[in-house]
């Protein structure tokens, strides 16, 4: 059985800047992904990991962008 495709978006990478604040986020790989305003983001790290959801804290201040691992 063959399904219907709805709709077909292309997907459209844009550099964007966060407020100053903290971030929770999991990190997988070289992309940490974080939720605000009821929008995901994805960040790109200098160093990757291996595994995925490992919980990170992201920091943005003065529009430096840097990150920890939390307890996970």
């Amino acid at each position: 059985m063959k399904n219907k495709i709805k709709s077909i978006k292309e997907k459209v990478p844009q550099i964007v800047t966060l407020p100053d604040g903290f971030y929770n986020g999991l990190w997988g790989g070289y992309i940490i992904q974080v939720a605000s305003n009821g929008k995901t983001y994805e960040l790109e790290t200098e160093e990757g990991v291996k595994g995925i959801g490992i919980k990170v804290i992201v920091e943005i201040k003065d529009g430096i962008a840097t990150f920890g691992e939390t307890n996970n």
